[in-house]
């Protein structure tokens, strides 16, 4: 079938992924011989409090001794806050690494990239995540992600807690030079996190193709991450040990990393960040049960994106009307959160509608990056309509 959006006619667009990516099973062990090609002299290690004890950080604080000094900052945890981002400023302002590395998952690597710019610019800290602009490029930056699924490895992006909402920043300078992707690193992860970071990927997917700044490269990144969840996904939950699996939910995060890096994120991001840190969701979790309810929303916007999506998921659509397609692309979102024990409705998160109309007004006023790239333009109405709707079974 021949997709319009993909038309050679289609308008112009841009795509950037500067990260050099290390990928592959056991590729740590190619870790100092890139951190030799990186010349520094004093390093800082981003990483948690979980993850400083694993054998794979032991490998590489022994790599990271062999070339110079480092520094270990391991109070990174889910969802940092601010007071998290400013004991880090503190720390890099005193004593300027040259390189910073990044090891756990999505939070930490966010860290590293947010203390690499913190080196050289000086003002308050969260003032960079409300608009004041980064001008200096910090210390060159190495991610290496102990789950799959957030993508943040190979992202520019930074994201902190302030008093209960989630504050993001973006720009060029805080995308990693290097990303080093070793599957075996997340076997170790338990099934609760595998769930949630892998279906995070899968959101990104769904999301950059959906995006109104969608484009064939994004769409084929997106295409594959989207497949490899959804053949993955429910094994590496079941069996940690599937080194398979593993491997192909790392590949996922790496895809749709690359690909909404370049589009943009839509309408289930907004509202999962509406009730996410209020009822202390799960990154991956929270955007998962909206993205059933986005995703037919936007159905009757993109009958064709909507193929490309039912495709990746290996939906025969033969005789199906648009509506049937993004109903069965919904359902199997719904199926797989079912399989990895992760919430469904709103209903079950104990919320109360008394709270629907408070996040639709939090969504149209903080959340308006991810409405805009969003294909269908909900009034506030529907919105409120699209969230009574997730308080109730698919």
């Amino acid at each position: 079938m021949e997709h319009s959006f993909n038309h050679p006619l289609m308008r112009n667009f841009s795509f950037q992924s500067p990260t050099k990516i290390i990928y592959g099973l056991y590729s740590l062990e190619r870790l100092k011989d890139e951190l030799k090609k990186m010349s520094y002299k004093n390093a800082l290690l981003v990483t948690g409090s979980n993850v400083c004890k694993t054998p794979g950080c032991s490998k590489i604080k022994e790599a990271l001794g062999v070339n110079g000094s480092f520094v270990e900052f391991n109070k990174v945890c889910p969802e940092p806050d601010t007071k998290v981002l400013a004991e880090l400023a503190m720390l890099v302002r005193k004593d300027p690494p040259d390189l910073v590395v990044g090891l756990g998952g999505g939070s930490s690597m966010d860290m590293s990239k947010i203390a690499s710019a913190l080196t050289v610019n000086e003002k308050d800290p969260v003032s960079y995540f409300k608009g004041e602009p980064l001008i200096r490029k910090g210390p060159p930056i190495m991610t290496i992600p102990t789950i799959a699924g957030t993508g943040s490895e190979v992202t520019p992006f930074s994201i902190v807690v302030e008093q209960n909402k989630k504050l993001a920043t973006s720009h060029y300078s805080l995308y990693p030079t290097v990303a080093v992707v070793d599957p075996t690193l997340s076997l170790s992860a338990s099934p609760q996190s595998t769930a949630s970071a892998g279906i995070d990927a899968l959101c990104h997917g769904i999301e950059s193709i959906m995006s109104v700044d969608s484009n064939p490269v994004c769409n084929a990144l997106a295409f594959d991450a989207i497949s490899n969840v959804d053949d993955y996904f429910e094994r590496a939950y079941c069996n940690g040990d599937d080194i398979e699996a593993r491997n192909g939910l790392s590949m996922a995060s790496v895809l749709s990393g690359m690909a909404f890096t370049n589009t943009g994120l839509c309408l289930a991001h907004g509202i999962a960040y509406t009730y996410a840190m209020s009822h202390a969701l799960p990154h991956g979790t929270s955007v998962a049960l909206a993205e059933p309810y986005a995703l037919e929303f936007n159905t009757p916007a993109i009958p064709e994106k909507i193929e490309l999506i039912a495709a990746a998921m290996g939906i025969d659509t033969s005789c199906m009307s648009t509506a049937e397609v993004g109903y069965e692309c919904a359902s199997r979102i719904v199926e797989l959160l079912e399989t990895t024990h992760q919430p469904q409705t709103l209903d079950e998160l104990n919320m109360d509608e008394c709270e629907i109309e408070p996040m639709v007004d939090d969504l149209l006023a903080n959340q308006k990056r991810f409405v805009n790239k969003n294909p269908r333009k909900p009034s506030r109405e529907e919105l409120i309509g699209l969230y009574e709707r997730m308080f109730e079974d698919l």
